[in-house]
């Protein structure tokens, strides 16, 4: 892995211009998933992780998508997560995710992540295999539903589905553009009260106060070290620094 640490120059270089950005504009951000975890048990990137991620809360990412300079732009071609990318370098890219609103009742909260985890279903490009009889014929379904339609209104259809909320006072937010796995995880509001700059690689970086409660969901005891064999980068992204 000769070349991670020329990958982590390039997205730690990508961070700090997001950074600058949202101090500029008084726009909350943080650091998330594997990023968050770096931070807090590596002080910066976690050694093998080949990509970075952050999260939004909703009206905060309204607010970055106003004032992005005309030399940075957001990508959607990963299917329903977005990316922060340089025009300069497009292969670099910041993950961005999204904390929405979702009900108090737990029976419209189970309804919403349904059906946005159908939508799923729908833009993605192949069946799944590996989830048994029920996963396969249920994933078949929603694959051929999917032909139907354009990829610009099923995102259409996500977006509106996962504001449902966005106007409303609740008590409790979720990762709405998350992995399949992640998405049906509902979160307290109280995790985005507040939030603080941490040490990440030496740069002054931010994070939700409440990534403790958040991590501990998400990833259970997220300070234990992952077996050796799992220790590699899983995304992809060193194929563009090998030069």
């Amino acid at each position: 892995m000769a070349n991670i640490k020329v990958l982590h120059n390039k997205l730690l270089t990508l961070l700090k211009e997001l950074d600058t950005i949202c101090s500029a504009h008084d726009i909350k951000y943080s650091l998330f998933a594997g990023t968050v975890i770096g931070a807090i048990r590596h002080k910066g990137f976690i050694p093998w992780d080949d990509d970075a991620d952050i999260v939004f809360e909703r009206g905060e990412y309204d607010k970055f998508l106003k004032v992005i300079p005309a030399n940075f732009k957001i990508s959607s071609n990963n299917l329903w997560v977005t990316r922060f990318v340089s025009k300069d370098d497009e292969n670099i890219c910041i993950d961005i995710f999204v904390f929405d609103n979702i009900s108090n009742s737990k029976v419209l909260q189970k309804l919403q992540v349904f059906g946005l985890k159908a939508i799923q279903g729908t833009l993605k490009g192949q069946v799944t295999k590996d989830k048994g009889i029920f996963g396969f014929v249920f994933t078949s379904i929603l694959y051929v539903i999917g032909r139907l339609f354009s990829k610009d209104f099923k995102l259409k259809m996500y977006y509106k589905l996962a504001t449902l909320y966005k106007n409303k006072d609740t008590d409790y937010l979720f990762s709405s553009l998350d992995k399949f796995v992640y998405i049906g995880k509902i979160l307290p509001k109280t995790i985005v009260n507040t939030y603080s700059k941490v040490n990440f690689e030496g740069t002054p970086l931010m994070i939700l106060d409440g990534y403790d409660f958040y991590l501990k969901d998400f990833y259970g005891d997220y300070m234990k070290l992952p077996p050796v064999e799992d220790q590699k980068p899983e995304h992809g992204n060193l194929k563009y620094v090998n030069e």
